[in-house]
């Protein structure tokens, strides 16, 4: 009897770790999802914590910050597929005071995070504490256990520079020229043969190269500095959406600069190398003599010249040629004066003819 207790209470703990795997752990053998949600119907995002709160919401395909500035649609990306796919697995903390510990409770939470899906709240959950590398304590607000998922805090940032689309001052689409304004102004054109300037034979590397720069433009942060009253360097940029103006301020005792951009309201900070590399005057970007590309002139006035020249040079050897030529011609015919041998004179009767003849025909000379 005894025996057959023991067998009834072994089943039972066979079919308890049974429920409990079969809660925990999925079909395949993987961990239950702590969240479950589409993440690309998500179209509303806020962070909260001590520091801060962060509202993005997404329209017309684009996440925009609250006060209108473009989001990193990458970054929410990416939060969004790794909550959506944190596991649950065996809960870490069941009683208030470990909540409160694991800092994932009412009172006590480094972030909240809420996703909305329309008129739904698909995600409510608060983040604490981290129990290892790209780990943190998580739990829903509505209450219940506390998980470990796979999430680290810090992709959740409290400021809106954290979200901030850091390449909003690229151009839009194409680069169709460039004009840096003010003092020593000059204008770069893009045209199917590469970049051009009025008057100027460009090199074409430099001005790749310059033209990458304002391609891969990046601001550091949100800026509320207060401006000097001229900017250091100012452009003016065409492309896809039409012109954009860039105004790049520099304080004068942090060495910081500051841009303004036609587009939007706010400034922002940009790196000092990174507009000492953009302010170039003409003379950095044109080609070096050697290098420009023979029988091509830089415009039709330089094409002038070097068939001018050509011409003078054609006419010089020519002329040349003509004197070394008549200075040897009395030569040539001393030459030829000296070297002849003189021809025998002719006869001049008919008696000089025949006197050797009756010579011959003497008797005595016989």
């Amino acid at each position: 009897m005894k025996q057959a207790w023991l067998i009834v209470a072994l089943a039972i703990q066979v079919a308890l770790i049974a429920l409990v795997w079969g809660v925990e752990w999925g079909d395949e053998g993987e961990l239950a999802a702590f969240l479950e949600f589409d993440a690309a119907t998500v179209d509303a995002i806020t962070v909260a914590g001590e520091e801060g709160t962060v509202a993005l919401a997404r329209s017309d395909d684009a996440w925009q910050l609250a006060n209108g500035l473009p989001a990193d649609a990458g970054k929410i990306d990416r939060v969004l597929e790794k909550l959506a796919g944190a596991a649950g697995g065996w809960p870490v903390a069941t009683t208030e005071s470990a909540m409160a510990r694991f800092e994932v409770a009412e009172s006590a939470h480094q972030r909240r995070i809420t996703l909305g899906a329309g008129e739904d709240i698909v995600a409510d959950i608060y983040l604490g504490t981290s129990p290892g590398y790209q780990k943190t304590h998580a739990r829903h607000v509505s209450g219940g256990e506390a998980y470990a998922i796979e999430f680290a805090n810090y992709e959740a940032g409290l400021d809106a520079s954290d979200w901030l689309k850091k390449s909003l001052l690229q151009p839009a689409g194409e680069l169709q020229s460039v004009t840096r304004q003010g003092d020593e102004p000059w204008t770069l054109t893009a045209t199917e043969d590469g970049w051009v300037a009025p008057d100027t034979v460009l090199d074409q590397g430099q001005v790749a190269t310059l033209v990458g720069r304002f391609e891969g433009l990046t601001v550091l942060d949100i800026a509320a500095a207060e401006l000097p009253a001229a900017p250091a360097v100012r452009f003016l940029t065409v492309d896809d959406d039409g012109e954009h103006e860039l105004a790049f301020h520099r304080l004068e005792e942090e060495g910081d600069y500051i841009a303004v951009s036609s587009r939007f309201a706010e400034r922002f900070e940009v790196a000092t190398y990174v507009v000492e590399q953009l302010d170039k005057a003409l003379a950095d970007l044109v080609a070096a003599a050697g290098d420009m590309t023979e029988g091509e002139p830089a415009d039709a006035d330089t094409a002038e010249v070097e068939a001018t020249e050509v011409d003078t040079l054609e006419g010089a050897t020519t002329d040349a040629e003509t004197v070394a030529g008549e200075a040897a011609a009395p030569e040539a015919i001393e030459d030829e004066t000296v070297d002849a041998e003189p021809a025998p004179a002719p006869a001049t009767d008919a008696a000089e003819l025949a006197a050797p003849a009756e010579e011959a025909a003497s008797p005595g000379s016989a």
